[in-house]
Order: structure tokens, then sequence, then C-alpha cells
């Protein structure tokens, strides 16, 4: 509709390109939550709104600073930061299709509306190729029915204004016939999120040019669901043939996308390699993601990845009532089952050994660590950066009005400030120091998710995890004392004499969460007794005591362990695991927590 605030556009330069980007964004994150309402194909996980204001958002971030007038070098800034933070299915569908526009546009430092079609057509191309199977009636149907418009109306269009708004109004004809294309559609009753999505961004491009304004604020992360009555219970499923959403960002020279795309195709569906010689996205629903990365970093350095369970996903959006997510750390050692059956989210750790760079527990488990060590030259962690954190708290809040999240010992660890620092930007976001590690973190973290499915309130939540947080006790036996000596705990002389007497210590974490010597023993038979004791004196007289063991490649010592606690206090651990590389490098291999709750 013209109103009197339609700008007539005769052109496009590098800045109105970018302004027309940043409107665009601007009306898709807003409508971001109705997006992920209506997600049901390829698999109903709830996301796309979400990895589509993820991708959007990235691109404003990226190129906020830019005045570049060149339409080529700016639609070429945009290509790569969307590629950069390109997210899901739709995101990468989405930054292939501005990779084909900037290739559109190459040697243009400005477009007519004639060359604006003919750019259309090479990105509608270009993200068709990107896709091995592409299905009709998704994004790529509205993008490719979209531009074959414009191709067929290009010489009727006098000015940009005309020329949006009329393919406007034939993507949301395109977008609403996508329900009748496919049956996962039909039988939810919806159009096809990411189809949809891609409207939301034309009509931010025309709603610019009609009024003149973009919508402010939209780069915060938006609070809270929205609800379509009905829909995942319509398209609910019990499994999925490939479980995992998959991605990496690749960078490298001449990346070679079909030899990627050859090499991986076997793994999985809804594959995607999208990208720029030096900049490839990798996108594919997988069971196999530590196999499939194995064989993309033979092409190029990966840079980035994310996995999804998608089948957790799901199932999540099935439960009514809950209002908080919970988030914590790759350190609080919760085994995967009991992650998924509470919905806790984690964000990984990064591991060095010998200055190889590691993933905790994506690109390298606890055993494969543990294993390493005694031979390694030198052996660190380090955490999150901000943006893993803001990634993280992103997809949680797409999901849930309120977060809470619970970190490793600060003194421990710089994860619990960065999480303090990026949570400063969110008002839906409460960001707590757990001043443990390992079980002696993961068992409030459970604790707060309980109290979170129970339909409890962000600050309900927020106080049972203080609690549990200020009485959970957790005592480490150690096997070596290297480490011990190694981190300052024990002098040089102190550990020799310690060995040749077969002292063996009991570490506890205290305070705000740094490691203590509590008690010595002459041999592991005797230090066992001291666990014990230590764990009587601090839990009998008191009821429903809750522990879970964790251990460092000493399996057997950890079941030792859970026998004994269990004949004396006739309750199982609430689960055994691998302990956190964080604990090892205090404690070395061998050793093995016990951490606990109980009430007053």
């Amino acid at each position: 509709m013209v109103t009197a605030n339609t700008v007539r556009i005769d052109y496009v330069d590098g800045v109105r390109f970018r302004r027309g980007v940043v409107a665009a964004a601007g009306r898709l994150i807003a409508n971001s939550p109705h997006l992920d309402a209506i997600n049901v194909f390829p698999v109903p996980d709830g996301d796309t709104g979400a990895n589509m204001a993820g991708t959007m958002r990235s691109i404003v971030s990226s190129t906020g600073k830019s005045v570049e007038r060149s339409l080529e070098k700016m639609s070429a800034i945009i290509a790569e930061s969307a590629l950069d933070g390109a997210k899901g299915n739709s995101g990468a569908i989405l930054a292939q299709f501005l990779c084909g526009f900037a290739e559109g546009v190459k040697d243009l430092p400005k477009v007519s509306p004639a060359d604006f079609v003919r750019a259309a057509s090479m990105a509608a191309k270009r993200s068709c190729e990107a896709i091995s199977e592409p299905k009709d009636g998704t994004i790529l149907s509205v993008i490719r029915d979209w531009a074959a418009h414009l191709h067929a109306n290009g010489e009727t269009y006098g000015d940009f204004y005309h020329l949006l708004s009329d393919s406007l109004d034939f993507a949301r004809k395109s977008a609403v016939s996508t329900t009748e294309k496919l049956a996962e559609l039909k039988n939810a009753g919806v159009v096809d999120a990411g189809a949809q999505g891609f409207v939301y961004l034309l009509e931010g491009i025309v709603d610019l040019l009609e009024h003149g304004r973009i919508e402010k604020g939209f780069l915060s992360v938006g609070k809270g669901a929205v609800s379509v009555p009905g829909v995942q219970d319509r398209v609910a499923v019990d499994e999925l043939e490939f479980r995992f959403c998959t991605e990496f960002l690749l960078k490298g020279e001449n990346i070679n996308r079909e030899a990627v795309r050859a090499a991986i195709s076997g793994f999985g569906d809804s594959l995607i390699v999208a990208g720029l010689p030096g900049s490839v996205k990798v996108h594919i629903h997988t069971n196999e993601p530590g196999t499939v990365e194995k064989v993309v970093s033979g092409f190029a350095e990966v840079v980035k990845r994310k996995v999804d369970d998608m089948l957790v996903q799901h199932k999540r959006l099935l439960v009514e009532g809950r209002k908080v997510g919970v988030l914590t750390d790759s350190t609080s050692d919760i085994p995967l089952d009991i992650q998924n059956e509470l919905d806790i989210r984690t964000v990984p750790l990064r591991l060095s050994i010998d200055d190889c760079e590691y993933v905790d527990k994506v690109t390298i488990s606890p055993e494969e660590f543990y294993r390493r060590l005694p031979g390694s030259r030198t052996a660190r962690t380090s955490q999150p950066s901000p943006g893993d954190l803001k990634r993280a708290y992103t997809s949680v809040c797409s999901d849930y009005e309120d977060v809470v999240s619970i970190h490793v010992a600060g003194v421990l660890s710089g994860t619990y400030q960065n999480a303090l620092t990026v949570s400063g930007e969110l008002d839906n976001v409460t960001a707590l120091d757990g001043r443990m590690v390992t079980v002696g973190l993961g068992l409030p973290v459970i604790e707060a998710a309980r109290a979170a499915g129970k339909g409890a309130s962000a600050a309900e939540v927020r106080r049972v995890a203080e609690r549990a947080i200020e009485n959970v006790k957790i005592f480490v036996t150690i096997d070596t004392l290297d480490y011990v000596v190694r981190g300052g705990r024990m002098s040089k002389g102190q550990g020799f004499l310690a060995k040749a007497l077969n002292i063996k210590p009991i570490l506890q974490f205290v305070d705000e969460g740094k490691p203590k010597v509590v008690a010595k023993s002459f041999g592991r038979r005797r230090q066992e007794d001291s666990l014990l004791r230590l764990v009587r004196e601090n839990a009998y007289g008191r009821g429903n005591l809750r522990y879970a063991i964790a251990h460092a490649d000493a399996l057997g010592t950890a079941e030792r362990f859970a026998r004994i606690l269990h004949d004396e206090f006739g309750v199982a651990p609430e689960y055994i695991t691998e302990a956190s590389p964080v604990l090892g490098l205090h404690s070395g291999p061998g050793a093995c927590a016990v951490a606990f709750l109980v009430d007053d």
C-alpha cells in the first residue's frame, strides 16, 4: 500500500542494502516465536524461528559499524557474516541465498530494479544448489517462486517499492501454498516455517519503504514462545531416523563444496553445503556427528560446530507448564540421559593438551583426556567464549520465558564471569556461581531443573538452586599426589614423603570452590574409611540423601564407593559418571568424587 511516507527508490547501494537487511531482520526476529511454534518440517523441533533470527542477528551485529557504499562489497560482507552466524536448516539456506545474491551483484557498486531481478535469480539458483535433496513446499519453494515472479515481471517495475511490494504479495501466496505440498504441513494445518520466515524478511523491507522506520531493540533475545494449539501433538513422534542436527563452519582456501557434500552424503539427510571458496557452512541431520566432523575436517579447519538433539527438542515441546530453562556447563558431568529427561542445556568448555585444542565431551571424551593426561607436557581448560554463551542463551530463551544458568566455581574457571557478563544484557536470564565442580555442581543443577519441571517460577528455581549450592558437599579421594603438588596444595618435599609413606589424601571443595586437603590416610583402604566417616559426619540425622559419584578413569573405585554408601545409608546413587577434566587437573587420574545433598 502506497502511503504519504512511501519512499521512491531507483537504486540500491551498499548503505541502502544494509538498511534493508536490518529492517528485514527486525521483522523476522519480532516474529521468530511464531515460526518456532509452527516448525514441523523437516523435523518438529521448534527452532526455525530461533535459527533464522540468530542468523539475521549475526549479520546485523557483524556489519553494525560498516559504512561501505559499494553494494558489491557490502553484499560480500553480509554473505560472510551470514555464513559465520548461520543456524539450522533455514539459516544455512538463507546464508546461501545471500552468498548467491553477492555473486549476482559482483562488480556493481549499485543496482537498478532490473539488476536486482538478475541478482535475485542467482540467489535463488545458488540456494537450490546448496541442498542435496530439495523438497517442494519449503523456504526454497518460496525463494524460487519469488525470483521467478521477479524475472517474469522485471520490465514492469519502475522502482524498488513497486518491485518489492508486488513480489511480497506473490511470496505470501507461495508460502500459503506450502501447506498442500507437504503431508507434514497439511496434517499440522500450518505453512512451512522457513517459507513464512522469508515472507517476514520481505515484509520488513516493504515496511521500511512505506514508513521509513526500523523496529528498535530487536537484537535482544526474545522472551518466551508463542503457542499454536495442537501443532506439535498432531506431528508427535517417538523416534527420528536421524537424531542430531549437526553444523560446522569450515575456513580455508578454495574449499571444494561438492567434494565435501559427496564425502558426507551417506551419513544422514537434510544436507546443506553452502558458502564461498574460503568459508563453507555444513548442515546435516545425522546419528554420527563426531564421524562427520572427522570427515569434513579433512577439507578445511573446523572453526565452529553445533550439535542439537532434535528428539529432545521435539519432546520438550509436548510438555506443557514449564516456563524456566536451566543451563549449565560441561563440568557439571550430568549424564546425557538425565540432561535429556530434564531438558538441561549444556555449554562445553575448551581443553588444550600439548597445544591441541578440543571441545569438552564433543571432540574429546573424558576417558581419552585421562588416558593422555599423564604423558602430556601441558594440559589446561578454558571457559566458553562470550559468543558461545550468548548462542546458548539465545537457544534456551527461544524455548522458555526465563533461564537460570549455574556454572563451575568462579575460582576455578572464568566461565561464571563470562556468563555474568553475557546474561547482564538479558533481562530474563540469571547466572549463578555453582561454587563447585563435577557432581558437586551437577546435583544443584538437577535440583533446579526438577523444580522448573514442576512449573516453578524463575525466582523459585533460583532459590532452589542457591539452597542446593549452599548445602552440597563434595569429597574427592586422590590416588596420585603429582597433581596436588603441581597445583601448589602440597610442597614437593611433602609430596615425596607422602608418596613414600603411601599417604592418600582427600580433598574438599569449600567456600567459593577452593580445593582443600581435609583428610590424610595410610593406604587406599583407610582412605575409604575416611571418606565414609566424612559423609557420615555431614549426612547422619538428616533426610532425603541424594548423592552422585564421579571418577577420573577409576570406574571400579566409583562402583566400590557406591556399594559402601548403599550399604551404609540404603540409598543408591543418582548416577555414576566420568569426571570433568577440570577436576582431573586438580586430582589426576584415579581420583573419585562423592557429592551429596541432604534435607534438614
